[in-house]
């Protein structure tokens, strides 16, 4: 492990500034991460895609975009929440007429808007390269990606004249697909924005949603292993092409999953996950908007007792905030009862103000909203490039800032290097949790670093996990300790299991265990361990050069 180095710096004085400006009023919002697009002042068209089969709603999504390009007047319905989001805004809308037969929506949107369309791009499965190709297409030229199953349906009933396209068989290969993108698509592609996105194993039934902000933000879409040496290589010619400066994102999701970062963060590119993500191309007109939350509060730290703190899992993900997290904030009728930290995207402040808003306003006393990994972007930073590291430390402690959160996760950045006590040093928070092993719990420039923790993933881990914890703690001192269940699997009335198992444990082991927000936590080992410095338990506790 690398040691701890002794700096002169400007910026633990910053985080102390930023975080007392943070009490008194809201940060300016942050902006230039995401595309915009203008409010629509009239009635919304709604198209209902419920019924639509797979493909179908994929269409419907790209066509959204289309719509949408200049001006927010499209939504969709794609699942029943989407009806509840819409409603939460209280704007006159109108759904499109449906009939009867396949596919009722698509219909209805090329019956209301074919008068957009001035191309059709006709793609096949068997070359998934293709729909990539025709998404992109259909951003740059006006255009909508169809099948011939497809095209022929909607044509033969509705009137269209305009050109058509056929794509499947232009190429020979997947690279000369590519490779004929970066140099004919890709100059008038977003300069700040690349999408992981495309035809995965389950796109028949189950496909992504984000095609819409793609196609509306013009930016350019790769559906690519960066686990396979030869498709890497593409990746890493498209991210050297685009020329990416710090604040940069690829959206989306990657075949390897989260180790895109692997390759994107080495060209300044951080990752907003999103797959899921739904009517990007409306929320995201609404003005940005900058939030606050009170600082962390301290509790008398007792000798004997351990105190926890819960952070849910996954919000740096927009389709977990959009999804999974918005249905834990309205279906749980026990939150408020426990206290719980929410990880939420920063960026979206820019990307959909509303429903950060919205979470804004419906929070309770117990609840604290804060970062994911690793902040404002999810990024590795021990692979972030070096020459962009440091203006991404600078975005990172402005949105984070204007977001209202206190604490934050940190992940693959290994404890104890320069680079890891930069971020704490400029993100200007009161605790980051680390995603890595490798530290309990360690105080620097004012900052708690606390280990994020064991992942819940089923009712009991909390239980389990804590029980077999506090047999280890030495109980002549307090300890502190965050947990991490994940939204996906233990989040679904999360919190009634999460006071079950509290009682559970004060039945077990009465008085021995506190739970604290992440933010009250980090404040309650800050004002101890300032008094008892010879308590902090670093595991491998770094010398000073």
């Amino acid at each position: 492990m690398n040691m701890k180095n002794i700096r002169h710096r400007i910026f633990p004085f910053l985080t102390a500034a930023v975080i007392l400006l943070g009490c008194k009023v809201s940060a300016a919002p942050q902006s230039g991460q995401f595309y915009k697009t203008k409010m629509h002042k009239g009635t919304i068209t709604v198209a209902d895609i419920r019924k639509d089969h797979g493909p179908a709603r994929m269409v419907s999504t790209a066509f959204q975009g289309l719509v949408n390009q200049d001006t927010a007047q499209c939504y969709l319905y794609l699942a029943d929440h989407h009806v509840r989001q819409l409603n939460d805004t209280k704007r006159p809308f109108e759904v499109l007429p449906l009939e009867e037969g396949a596919d009722p929506g698509l219909r209805s949107m090329f019956r209301a808007y074919a008068d957009r369309v001035r191309n059709i791009y006709i793609w096949s499965p068997e070359e998934d390269w293709s729909w990539n190709m025709a998404v992109m297409l259909s951003a740059q030229h006006r255009g909508l990606p169809l099948t011939e199953e497809l095209y022929a349906r909607l044509t033969a009933e509705t009137p269209w004249k305009g050109n058509v396209v056929r794509l499947y068989g232009r190429w020979v290969s997947k690279r000369d697909a590519y490779e004929w993108a970066m140099k004919t698509i890709q100059p008038a592609c977003h300069p700040n924005i690349l999408f992981s996105l495309g035809l995965r194993s389950d796109w028949m039934g189950n496909p992504w949603t984000l095609y819409d902000y793609a196609v509306a933000s013009r930016g350019f879409a790769f559906w690519l292993d960066d686990a396979d040496p030869e498709e890497r290589s593409i990746i890493e010619e498209i991210c050297r092409k685009g020329d990416f400066k710090p604040g940069a994102i690829v959206m989306g999701y990657a075949k390897s999953g989260d180790d895109l970062l692997y390759v994107t963060n080495r060209y300044n590119i951080g990752y907003v996950v999103s797959d899921y993500y739904a009517n990007g191309s409306f929320w995201c007109s609404y003005p940005n908007k900058s939030f606050k939350q009170r600082p962390g509060r301290a509790v008398k730290a007792e000798n004997g007792k351990i105190y926890v703190s819960v952070v849910f899992s996954d919000g740096d993900n927009v389709q977990f905030d959009q999804n999974a997290l918005y249905a834990i904030w309205t279906e749980d009728t026990d939150r408020g009862a426990f206290p719980v930290g929410t990880t939420l995207c920063a960026g979206m402040q820019e990307l959909n103000p509303f429903l950060l808003e919205w979470y804004y306003n419906h929070m309770s006393p117990n609840d604290e909203l804060m970062a994911g990994p690793s902040g404002y972007q999810f990024i590795y930073g021990r692979d972030y490039s070096e020459e962009g590291y440091e203006k991404w430390l600078g975005l990172n402690r402005r949105w984070l800032a204007s977001a209202g959160f206190k604490t934050a996760c940190f992940w693959h950045t290994s404890y104890g290097t320069d680079r890891f006590y930069r971020y704490v040093e400029t993100a200007g928070l009161e605790g980051v949790f680390n995603g890595d092993d490798d530290v309990i719990l360690d105080y620097h420039n004012g900052v708690i670093i606390m280990n994020q923790g064991d992942h819940l993933v089923a009712e009991g881990d909390l239980y389990n996990n804590l029980a077999h914890r506090q047999g280890q703690l030495d109980p002549s001192r307090p300890h502190f300790l965050n947990v991490y269940p994940t939204a996906a699997t233990y989040g679904y009335h999360g919190v009634a299991r999460l006071k079950r198992e509290a009682e559970r444990l004060e039945k077990d082991f009465p008085g021995r265990f506190v739970f604290l927000m992440p933010k009250d936590n980090v404040a309650t080992a800050r004002k101890y361990y300032e008094a008892h410095p010879e308590h902090i338990p670093w595991k491998n506790k770094p010398q000073n050069k």
